[in-house]
């Protein structure tokens, strides 16, 4: 996996064009280098036909998927080693931990991305995917996070769990 400074800078804040200055973007990839290092990326991913119980709670997400026969579930991570490395830079440096944030969100969404490449490979012809959407988006509710999680097996599978407080761990996964 690759991470450019142009794919972190819009979680700066400073994307648009703006000139990066030599320290901030030396900063900037010493820290992606180390990212990816400390990055053990997992991913999971199956199809399933359209649980209705989802449609009846969300309405965004009943009319997102209008028309779809199946969905894929997907979970993606960093990894438990990326959240151990992204503390210890935390207690060192606040403005690193600023940077190694974004670094990781760039890198969270690279791993998703990822997903969707493979997904559209074993599409069939004729069907084609509609944008991620995530618990949280919109109406749809946080909590179904812990019914797509057991589906997806991904305690298991790739390591990712939620806390009481629907907070998933590792930190970088969606």
């Amino acid at each position: 996996m690759t991470v450019a400074p142009a794919d972190v800078l819009p979680y700066l804040r400073m994307g648009g064009g703006r000139e990066l200055g030599a320290a901030l973007a030396a900063r900037i990839a010493a820290l992606t280098e180390e990212a990816l290092a400390a990055a053990r990326p997992a991913r999971t991913w199956r199809r399933m036909a359209v649980p209705g119980g989802w449609l009846e709670t969300s309405k965004a997400l009943s009319i997102r998927l209008a028309g779809c026969r199946d969905a894929y579930l997907a979970c993606g991570t960093l990894g438990a080693p990326f959240d151990a490395w992204h503390r210890q830079v935390t207690v060192k440096s606040a403005a690193d931990a600023l940077v190694v944030q974004a670094i990781g969100a760039a890198a969270i969404e690279k791993v998703m991305d990822s997903i969707e490449d493979d997904i559209r490979a074993e599409l069939a012809p004729g069907e084609s995917l509609v944008a991620r959407y995530s618990p949280g988006y919109a109406d749809f509710p946080l909590a179904a996070q812990r019914e797509l999680l057991a589906l997806l097996d991904a305690p298991r599978k790739v390591g990712v769990s939620l806390t009481d407080s629907l907070l998933m761990v590792p930190s970088k996964s969606v």
